[in-house]
């Protein structure tokens, strides 16, 4: 059996994306939904990884880094939003939004089908309860994946098509 390899890819992947999202949020602080809901977003990532660790811990997996994208509040975080303050809402950050959004949505999509091929193998190993965390966590995922899908659609006619 090897749900140890299959709860680490997950463990990788949503680091990534809380990374990724608390970037997001701190770069892009002037689109205060991007930057509440991208913190938010983060958090959740991070408890999903608290979900998944005690069924790693059995299974001899890596212990999650249940801190990544955490540093709300933090130097980084500080230096994102002035910068973002900076911009303002130019062209140019337009842009960087939608970039940003399009790279968080592929780590996202990553996160997604991990949570698929653990949810798999655990129903293929018969391991009930893993199962059911899986089955919550993946549906948490893909509600990630949809918002920064549905942020995109709203974004890229603004910036692509205003000029």
């Amino acid at each position: 059996m090897k749900l140890d390899k299959a709860i680490e890819l997950v463990t990788e992947a949503e680091e990534d994306l809380a990374k990724k999202l608390a970037e997001l949020a701190g770069k892009h602080a002037t689109e205060q939904d991007v930057y509440h809901l991208g913190h938010q977003l983060a958090e959740q990532s991070r408890e999903r990884l608290g979900r998944l660790e005690p069924f790693g811990d059995e299974l001899g997996a890596d212990a999650p880094n249940l801190e990544s994208g955490s540093a709300v509040g933090g130097l980084t975080d500080r230096l994102r939003r002035a910068t973002a303050t900076a911009l303002g809402r130019s062209e140019a950050s337009g842009m960087m939004l939608l970039l940003d959004l399009r790279d968080a949505y592929l780590i996202a999509q990553r996160v997604e089908i991990s949570w698929v091929m653990l949810l798999q193998a655990a129903r293929a190993a018969r391991q009930v309860e893993l199962e059911k965390v899986v089955t919550s966590c993946h549906e948490e995922a893909e509600g990630t994946a949809k918002w920064l899908r549905s942020h995109i659609k709203v974004s890229a006619p603004q910036v692509l098509a205003s000029g």
